[in-house]
C-alpha cells in the first residue's frame, strides 16, 4: 500500500508538471482574456494559417452585397468551417460583446434620465463607460487623441491605436 502512494504521488507531480509546461494546442474559452496572452498562445504556423483562412474567406465574400450584420455572421460561418478551433475564441468575442452591449444600454439609460443633448451627453457617455468598465479608459482615450491627430478611419488610424493601447 505505501509503494501505491508513493507512485500516485509521483504520477500526481509529473502530470501537474506536464500541465504547466505544455503548450496550449486550441485556444480555451478560459483562456486569459489579456490580448498580449491570446497572442502568445498563437504559434506563427497557425497565425499564418488563420491570416491565409481569413483572406480566402473575405475572397469569398467580396462579390456578394451583404448588410454589415450579415456579412460578420457570413465571415464567422465561413471562418469556422475552415478552422472549427476557433469556436471558442468567437464564443469570448460574443461574450465581450454582449457585456459591452449591456455597459453602454445601462448608460444611455442613466444619461437620458438627465435630458442631455449635444457634446455634453457624449462626455457623459464616456464618463459613464469608463466608471462602469474602468480597462475601456485607454482606448477611449487612444480615441480622442487619434481625433484631435486628424486621423480618419483606415489603415493609419488603425496602427495608430494599436500601438497607442499597447503602451
Amino acid at each position: 500500500m505505501k509503494h501505491f502512494s508513493v507512485v500516485f504521488l509521483a504520477l500526481a507531480l509529473s502530470t501537474a508538471a506536464f500541465a504547466q509546461t505544455a503548450p496550449p494546442s486550441v485556444i480555451s474559452p478560459s483562456a486569459p482574456s489579456s490580448p498580449a496572452a491570446q497572442r502568445s498562445e498563437i504559434t506563427p504556423e497557425q497565425r499564418a494559417r488563420f491570416q491565409a483562412d481569413r483572406k480566402a474567406c473575405v475572397d469569398e465574400l467580396k462579390p456578394k452585397e451583404l448588410p454589415k450584420g450579415e456579412r460578420r455572421a457570413a465571415m464567422r460561418t465561413c471562418m469556422e468551417t475552415r478552422n472549427p478551433n476557433l469556436k471558442p475564441m468567437f464564443a469570448r468575442g460574443e461574450a465581450r460583446r454582449a457585456e459591452m452591449k449591456t455597459v453602454r444600454d445601462a448608460c444611455r439609460d442613466e444619461v437620458k434620465a438627465k435630458n442631455i443633448k449635444g457634446n455634453e451627453r457624449r462626455d457623459a457617455m464616456k464618463s459613464c463607460i469608463i466608471a462602469k468598465k474602468p480597462e475601456m479608459a485607454k482606448p477611449i482615450a487612444c480615441s480622442e487623441e487619434a481625433k484631435a491627430k486628424g486621423l480618419a478611419r483606415g489603415a493609419e488610424r488603425r496602427d495608430f491605436m494599436r500601438t497607442c493601447i499597447r503602451a
